[in-house]
Parts: structure tokens; C-alpha cells; sequence
């Protein structure tokens, strides 16, 4: 069952490191590699999938479009982290991340750069996806196939209590070592409008 939202307006808040509360790819080596955020030609867009099977969690549908007039190429998995956010009042302020490469380098700058994530050794392997000039591809995925993307919008130190209403923001960005030789790699970063999620109960500490 898909389930569709209005967009939101929201805020974030000033962040000196990315929280990892989960774990989908390893540390990487050059965590200051950074890359610009793509046009508005290629968008990235996933929607909320309820639960079909128990325990299996929540899955998404995600979608990238590619309007320029020359294929790309990503490197999985993707997205490659979360980022979570709660709703304070009428604003909604950054909770908790996950995964790596996607977040931004100045979280006040919502059109600025982002941190890339980079491999630690070029024997890592990242399957590669291509998307034909004028192209789309969806695909569905959960935290079973990405770590990253367990529903865990909080953290010991980010929790406050009475937050129930989160909404996620999924993004990819990756750049890899010069001797991986796998040219023509999207060399800018994608992220989601906010994805509303069903409310969700922090217990205090968690």
C-alpha cells in the first residue's frame, strides 16, 4: 500500500558530524570529500510502504529521474543514508542519521554541498546501476537490503521526549578512489523531499 503526502516545509539545525545509528557501509577513508547537489534535471523521490509482512519493517519506493540528455551511473547502494527529523511546532529540526554520503556540509544551506562517501580500499565493491538519458528507474527497498534505512529517528543524545511525528529524508552520494576505475559516476549528490512516516514513540535515553 502506497501511501502519498503533501510536501512540507522544514528546518534543520547546524550539525559539526553525522550520527550514525546505523551501520550500512564502513567508515570511509577521505570522510571530507564533498560534491555539489544535482539540478533539478535528476530527482530522487521515495515514498512510504506500509508494512506487509510482520517483522519484516517498513519498506520505500524509490524513484530517480533522469531528464538530462546523457545517461548516469550510480554506485549502490542507494540511497546510501537517512536523515530524520521531528516536527517542533510548526518547524521540523534534524533528529538522528543513518548510513553515509548525503548529508550536507552546511546544514543551513539546503542547495550547498554535501559529504560523499568514499571507499576505504578500492578492493570495495559497489554494484553499478546506469539510468538512460530521459530514463527513470524505481526500485523498492527496506532496511533489509540497506541497513540505513531502519526506522530509528532518534538517539540517546538527540531524543526529546513528547516527539512522536518524524519525517525522513533519504539521500546518496558517492565518490570513489582514483584506482576503482569506474568512470562516468554521478559526480553530484541526490536527496528526497521530507518522506512522511507513521508516528513513532521514543522511549526516553533510546
Amino acid at each position: 500500500m502506497l501511501l502519498r503526502f503533501p510536501p512540507f516545509r522544514f528546518a534543520v539545525v547546524s550539525l559539526a558530524v553525522l550520527i550514525v545509528t546505523s551501520q550500512s557501509l564502513p567508515e570511509p577513508s577521505h570522510p571530507d570529500a564533498v560534491v555539489p547537489l544535482c539540478s533539478k534535471q535528476i530527482t530522487f523521490k521515495a515514498s512510504y510502504l506500509v508494512e506487509t509482512k510482520p517483522g519484516m519493517g517498513p519498506s520505500y519506493l524509490f524513484k530517480i529521474e533522469n531528464d538530462t540528455s546523457k545517461p548516469i551511473r550510480l554506485a549502490e547502494p542507494i540511497p546510501s543514508s537517512a536523515h530524520w527529523y521531528a516536527r517542533v511546532g510548526s518547524k521540523w529540526l534534524w533528529r538522528a542519521s543513518s548510513g553515509a554520503g548525503g548529508s550536507y556540509v552546511n546544514a543551513l544551506s539546503e542547495k550547498g554541498e554535501l559529504f560523499a562517501y568514499q571507499p576505504r580500499a578500492a578492493s570495495e565493491e559497489h554494484p553499478i546501476i546506469t539510468i538512460p538519458a530521459h530514463g527513470s528507474h524505481e526500485w523498492t527497498a527496506g532496511e533489509h537490503e540497506i541497513a540505513a534505512l531502519a526506522y530509528r529517528p532518534s538517539c540517546a543524545i538527540c531524543n526529546n521526549p513528547g516527539e512522536h511525528d518524524y519525517r525522513g529524508v533519504f539521500a546518496y552520494a558517492f565518490v570513489p578512489l582514483p584506482e576503482q576505475r569506474t568512470e562516468g559516476l554521478l559526480p553530484c549528490g541526490l536527496r528526497t523531499a521530507l518522506v512522511e512516516m507513521p508516528p513513532k514513540e521514543i522511549a526516553a535515553g533510546k
